[in-house]
């Protein structure tokens, strides 16, 4: 089984950052282990289509880190394992009916993962994540691949971290063909810190852009999400060895700005314009384990905490790690928690804002018996009634499967 959430001491399972992913290269982490539903792949009902969508599920284990939708159409990334235990890349499509299954680039012969995806047309798209050759080479190297309406194929990425350090990307974000920011983080050797790392694609070629890192030399830092409205306005946030991080873009260079809570991860980021963004994650209150769900909102000048739902009462954890918006009154977080009523169990997590306050949304989780777990990864969404999430679930068996569902 690759189920990294209790295996962040190796480099081949350390991959969570914040939720989705985390490598050794990132400083430690607050660690985090969730409702019953409709079971796995339900859609509801929207103006794009019903029915039953099931992932393809290639290998003998897959899961789902990133979503991206346009159109009545979507895009997810993850990776799967194949009979010989090695990690692929996994990239699928929503038609409006169904997932397929699509081919994707998976360079290296041992681990290749995805984990953020960005469409801007139906010809254009970007994955991000990272590959290596491990054992036989324990360096990771960054990982960026375009569709351009007909394949996916890998457009060379800068990987600051060397032949002996690890880079990897995150997440990514488009504003059009020629504009596209991807994040991540990126160490230079076996004792290094984190830094982070933010690369730019102009249409031509991907290129690395300075980016702050909170600590400097003697602590730690990497960006998990990325969102963009114009190529003046970009936010990244993730987490450094003083707390959460935020970074914004406005054109010319990446800038620290303030978050109102400091000891905390912040997982994702999403935004509707220059003055509406919003940004999610989780913290823990001095002297408390119990980890609880963590909403920021940009307002134009200042980042402020919005109250936000923990499903689950003290000393069990709850923890959002996606968010998408598509105006100031329809924004969508996902997250998982663990159940009080179901020891040991972590379920998915749903909560949507309608411009006033934040409520908890049923979801599907497959997997709810003890000592399983269900959560959500990624979520996207570019109207009211389309709005897609995903993520993954172990199984009786316990073998990891993706999983996808419609929210409208």
């Amino acid at each position: 089984m690759f189920n990294d959430r209790a295996g962040r001491g190796s480099l081949m399972c350390a991959r969570r950052v914040a939720g989705p992913r985390s490598r050794a290269l990132v400083v430690p982490l607050l660690l985090a282990a969730a409702l019953t539903g409709l079971g796995p792949g339900t859609a509801f009902a929207s103006t794009c289509g019903s029915g039953t969508g099931q992932p393809a599920r290639p290998g003998s284990q897959n899961r789902f880190f990133g979503v991206a939708v346009f159109s009545c159409q979507a895009w997810a990334v993850g990776d799967y394992v194949t009979g010989a235990g090695d990690l692929r890349t996994l990239i699928e499509r929503w038609n409006g009916t169904a997932w397929t299954r699509v081919p994707s680039p998976s360079p290296a012969s041992a681990y290749n993962d995805l984990f953020g995806v960005a469409a801007t047309s139906a010809t254009s798209a970007w994955a991000v994540g990272e590959y290596s050759n491990h054992p036989a080479s324990l360096a990771f190297h960054t990982l960026a691949e375009h569709w351009n309406g007909t394949a996916w194929t890998r457009v060379p990425s800068p990987s600051p971290g060397g032949p002996t350090g690890d880079s990897l990307l995150h997440a990514v974000a488009a504003t059009s063909a020629s504009d596209a920011w991807a994040v991540g983080g990126y160490d230079t050797g076996s004792g290094t810190e984190g830094r982070t790392l933010a690369e730019h694609w102009n249409g031509t070629a991907w290129t690395r852009v300075p980016s702050p890192t909170p600590g400097g030399t003697t602590g730690g830092a990497t960006l998990t999400a990325v969102a963009a409205t114009s190529p003046s306005d970009a936010w990244a946030v993730g987490q450094s060895s003083v707390g959460a991080l935020i970074e914004h873009w406005n054109g010319t260079a990446w800038t620290q700005v303030p978050s109102p809570v400091s000891a905390g991860v912040l997982a994702g980021v999403a935004a509707t314009s220059a003055r509406d963004a919003w940004a999610v994650g989780y913290y823990h209150t001095p002297g408390a384990l119990r980890l609880k769900t963590l909403v920021e909102h940009w307002n134009g000048t200042a980042w402020t905490q919005v109250p936000s739902l923990n499903p689950s009462p003290a000393p069990f954890t709850n923890r959002l790690t996606g968010v998408a918006a598509t105006s100031p009154s329809d924004v969508w977080a996902v997250g998982d928690y663990i159940s009080s009523a179901r020891p040991h169990a972590t379920l998915t997590l749903v909560e949507h804002w309608n411009g006033t306050t934040w409520t908890q949304v049923p979801s599907p989780s497959p997997s709810p018996g003890p000592g399983r777990f269900n959560d959500l990864d990624g979520v996207a969404a570019n109207s009211a009634s389309n709005a897609w999430a995903v993520g993954e679930y172990v199984t009786s068996s316990q073998a990891q499967q993706a999983l996808a569902f419609h929210c409208c």
